[in-house]
C-alpha cells in the first residue's frame, strides 16, 4: 500500500505540474512586398519572439499601446561561421505623418554570445537590445544588415504568460522550422519529456494496482 500511495502521489503531482515553462508567442513575418510592415496584435509588455529572413530590404514589424508602457526590444541571430551583422532602429509614428527616433540596435555594440533557450533548447546568438518607457502611440522597429539577407528573431516584452500547451507547441514548432532543426529534436524538450514521464508513472501505478488487486477488497472481485 505504502507503494501504492507513493506512486500516485507522484502521479498527482507531476499531472498538476505544467507541462512547459514557455509563456511566449512566436509570430512569422512573411513579407509578400519590399518593406510590409507586420502589426502586432499582442501586446508588448508580452513576451513574443518575430521570426523572419531578409531578402535584400529591411523588414519592419509595428505596435501600438494607449498608455504608457515599458519597452523591451533585442535581436537574435542563429548560430553560423561568421559574426552577425543584425543591426535596427525603434522610431515613433508622428501625426500626420513622419517618424521620431526613439533609438538604434546597433550591431557592434551586441557580444553576439551563444545562449540555449530554455524551453526550446534551441541556440541563439544575442544581439543589441534597448528597454525604456514609452508613451502611448504607434511605433515601428526595423531589422537590417548591411546586404540585408539571412534569418532574424525579434524579441519584444519580457512578461511571460501561459497560452495553454496547444498555442506553446505551435510556438516551438514554428522555431524548429524558423531554425532549419528536424522537430524530432522537440524530443529534448518539456513538452514531450513531461507528458511521457506522467504515462510513464500512471502506467506503472496502473501495473501496480493490478499486481496487487488480491489485496484490495474492492478490487478482489476484478481478480
Amino acid at each position: 500500500m505504502d507503494t501504492m500511495f507513493r506512486l500516485c502521489l507522484l502521479a498527482l503531482l507531476l499531472l498538476s505540474l505544467p507541462a512547459t515553462g514557455l509563456a511566449y508567442t512566436v509570430v512569422s513575418h512573411e513579407s509578400e512586398i519590399p518593406y510590409e510592415v507586420l502589426k502586432l496584435e499582442t501586446p508588448i509588455t508580452e513576451r513574443q519572439f518575430i521570426v523572419g529572413e531578409l531578402n535584400g530590404f529591411p523588414e519592419m514589424i509595428e505596435f501600438t499601446t494607449d498608455t504608457e508602457s515599458a519597452l523591451q526590444v533585442s535581436l537574435l541571430a542563429l548560430p553560423g561561421t561568421t559574426t552577425p551583422n543584425y543591426g535596427g532602429i525603434i522610431v515613433r509614428v508622428l501625426e500626420p505623418r513622419g517618424v521620431e527616433e526613439v533609438a538604434r540596435l546597433k550591431p557592434a555594440e551586441a557580444t553576439w554570445e551563444s545562449f540555449r533557450e530554455p524551453v526550446s533548447k534551441l541556440s541563439f546568438l544575442v544581439g543589441p537590445a534597448f528597454e525604456t518607457i514609452i508613451a502611448s502611440g504607434t511605433y515601428r522597429v526595423e531589422v537590417s544588415t548591411p546586404e540585408n539577407f539571412g534569418k532574424y528573431v525579434i524579441v519584444v516584452g519580457s512578461d511571460d504568460i501561459n497560452h495553454g500547451y496547444g498555442a506553446t507547441w505551435a510556438a516551438v514548432s514554428t522555431l524548429y522550422e524558423f531554425a532549419g532543426v528536424t522537430k524530432l529534436g522537440m524530443v529534448r524538450t518539456s513538452l514531450v519529456y513531461v507528458p511521457l514521464l506522467i504515462l510513464i508513472i500512471l502506467g506503472g501505478f496502473g501495473y501496480t494496482v493490478y499486481r496487487t488487486r488480491d489485496r484490495l477488497p474492492f478490487l478482489k472481485r476484478y481478480g
